[in-house]
């Protein structure tokens, strides 16, 4: 199930854009500078021309051409995982804040009902105390509608002592100070809630900022990036008497199965249901079909459709368009919505339609993908490459997987 491919037809021209390395990018999280251009010492054309007279001297460029096209695509991997864990990073400040704005506002919508109902009581008792002072209660005053807390607290103590006060006055004064108290409470929630919704959007505007430089930065290099490897592979195609395309598909597989043997088997836990529910066929199939019809479509981050896609934004897309809910745009809330409602099944377990999650440790996932059968899956990778099709990577694979219809 589980075996990687050598990409093929459009797949592979997708992929080859993978040789294109993001480089340039600020994007650790300790704010050091990872950054990668075309390689300097590549062959020249001259090199190229005078090695074709020997065989031996050849056979030396050939590999060097290979090992630098080798470690170009190691490079173009690890940039993009740290390219993928911002953009998670992003995603998520931007839920914490809609949650906080969410909060915020219906707080503000208490305290509003609170301080009406308030009102409503201290003019009731207002009334009362002034009946009060008509008939010899004392030098009563408006406290309860416009003293201070502490003011408002001595009179209604002072109220409380009247030996005159019905069982039904002495309730009013009651419910006027319940009221103004759940007010002023209410009205401390709002404005602390308001103050955390406050450092939640700075929070977000600043991962915005580092996330949105870094993926330009990575878009600036793309084309510095694909023109030194495709010189590399027109360089391999002189050399060896091919095409360019030929060597592309010949190192892509090189790259595949280096990727293959780093990585022998998938991640291993134990079981946690033996018997998970069978996916919707129905709603799969939906989701998948949502999903290819992308395929070939930017990435960008923060995407979610209709024309541009990072990789949460794309499987939500999918499964929202067939009625599931999977959880917020964001890989790690995708995860954790899933093991809450007690849909993680074990990779063995695997079906298409299953959403695969990768991790860069402390429990959150910088990256989620949707298999689609056959050991491959569709995903929307990182800057520079589009939504394509390739075999499904071990290396921070989570070892459970996510069935959204299950």
């Amino acid at each position: 199930m589980f075996a990687r491919r050598r990409p093929r037809g459009a797949a592979a021209a997708v992929a080859s854009a993978a040789i294109a390395i993001v480089a340039g990018i600020a994007l650790s999280v300790s704010s050091s500078s990872l950054a990668i251009g075309a390689p300097a010492d590549y062959p020249s054309w001259g090199d190229v021309q005078a090695a074709k007279a020997s065989e031996a001297a050849k056979q030396v460029e050939i590999t060097k051409l290979q090992g630098l096209l080798g470690t170009l695509q190691k490079q173009a991997d690890d940039l993009g995982k740290i390219a993928e864990q911002r953009g998670e990073r992003l995603n998520q400040a931007n839920v914490a804040l809609a949650s906080a704005t969410t909060k915020t506002a219906k707080l503000q919508s208490q305290a509003d009902v609170a301080q009406a109902k308030a009102l409503k009581s201290a003019k009731r008792a207002s009334a009362l105390i002034a009946q009060l002072a008509r008939t010899g209660g004392g030098d009563m005053t408006m406290g309860v509608l416009f003293g201070t807390s502490k003011q408002t607290d001595q009179l209604l103590s002072t109220l409380g002592t009247v030996g005159r006060l019905s069982e039904s006055s002495t309730e009013i004064l009651k419910q006027a100070q319940f009221d103004k108290n759940s007010a002023s409470s209410l009205a401390a929630s709002a404005s602390a809630a308001e103050r955390k919704r406050k450092s939640l959007a700075a929070d977000a505007q600043t991962a915005n900022v580092a996330a949105q430089k870094a993926s330009a930065d990575a878009t600036a290099q793309l084309a510095q990036q694909e023109a030194a490897s495709n010189t590399m592979y027109a360089q391999l195609a002189s050399l060896k008497n091919t095409t360019a395309s030929v060597e592309q598909q010949y190192q892509l597989g090189v790259t595949e199965e280096a990727r293959q043997n780093a990585v022998k088997n998938p991640p291993s836990a134990p079981i946690i249901n033996p018997n998970p529910a069978a996916p919707v066929a129905g709603a799969v199939e939906g989701a998948i079909a949502f999903a290819k019809a992308q395929l070939g479509e930017p990435y960008v981050l923060g995407g979610a459709g209709p024309s541009s896609w990072d990789c949460s934004g794309l499987t939500l897309r999918s499964y929202q368009s067939v009625g599931v809910y999977i959880g917020t745009h964001s890989a790690t809330n995708q995860y954790n919505t899933l093991r809450a409602a007690g849909k993680l099944v074990n990779l063995s377990q695997l079906l298409p339609g299953d959403l695969l999650f990768y991790t860069g440790g402390g429990g959150d996932m910088y990256h989620v993908a949707m298999a689609v059968g056959g050991g491959q899956m569709i995903e929307a990778p990182r800057p520079g490459v589009p939504v394509r099709i390739v075999g499904i990577r071990y290396g921070d694979l989570m070892p459970y997987a996510g069935r959204p219809t299950g």
